[in-house]
Order: structure tokens, then sequence, then C-alpha cells
């Protein structure tokens, strides 16, 4: 799957997380968070995208040295037969660039995937706070409730 199918379906699945977040959130608290968290979100999206913007060729001549220092390296598993170089500079440009590409679709769809992380905490979180509310009343009711125990009064003047 590319990066860009993973990243848009990450995305679908973080607005759908969203809009039933929306429909739960009951309190200032809970609209504060559900703020913080898309903001957050937003600003590190924004930072990941100009950084990449501004970095790109920085980014992508530290990783073809890498590459060629990897491949200047000395490999006995596989040696290539003498007088042969394996050195290939658009090869090695072409797979530098792919790979930094890769690293910044990786880096949004790691920022997606938090949002979507943080939504799902925050509406659990928000369930359980909302589950507590009857439970004095089911616990006094289940309390109450005698059908299925051992009746305790003595038996009646009409059996």
């Amino acid at each position: 799957m590319s990066s860009e199918t993973e990243l848009s379906m990450v995305t679908m699945f973080r607005d759908a997380t969203k809009q039933s977040i929306i429909l739960e959130l009951r309190t200032q608290d809970d609209w504060d968070s559900f703020n913080t968290i898309d903001k957050d979100a937003r600003d590190r999206t924004k930072d990941e995208v100009d950084g990449f913007e501004r970095d790109r060729n920085a980014r992508v001549a530290a990783t073809s040295k890498k590459l060629i220092d990897e491949a200047g390296e000395l490999n006995l598993e596989h040696p290539a037969p003498f007088g042969t170089d394996k050195f290939d500079r658009a090869a090695i440009e072409r797979q530098a660039v792919t790979q930094v590409f890769n690293e910044h679709w990786s880096t949004l769809l790691g920022i997606k995937s938090d949002e979507a992380d943080a939504y799902v905490a925050l509406g659990d979180e928000i369930r359980a706070r909302e589950n507590t509310r009857g439970l004095a009343r089911e616990s006094f009711n289940q309390s109450t409730d005698r059908r299925m125990s051992i009746e305790r009064r003595g038996p009646t003047r009409s059996q």
C-alpha cells in the first residue's frame, strides 16, 4: 500500500472518530481537551510539512551521503566481481529521495494516528465518566432484588 493511500485511510478514520467524539462532548473541559488535541495535531503537521519543504534538499543530501557510505563499505557476504563498481550516483540519488519522502509520509502518518488515538482516549474517558451516573441506583436495585436468592421468609399459612 502506498504511503499516500495509507495516510488518506488514517485521515478518514481520524475524521470518523472525530465526528463520533463531537457527539459525546458535554462539558467545557471536554471541548477544551478536544480543541487542544486538534490544535496540537495541526501544529505538528504544519511544522513537519514546513520543515520538509525547507530542509528537503539537506535531508536528501544527508541520506545520499549515508547511502554512499554504505555502498562503499566492504561487503563480504556478496562481494562484487573484481573490477566492477557498485557505485551508481543516479540510483543512489533516487533511493535517497524515496527514503526522504517515505520518512516524511511516515511522520505525517504517525501524527494522524496519534491524533486518532487521543480522540479515542478522550471518548473512553467521557464514556467512563458518564457510566458512573446510574451506578448507585443499579447497585441498590441489585442488592434489594431477591428473585434469584433463597426465600428467607417462613412458610405462609396459605401453603
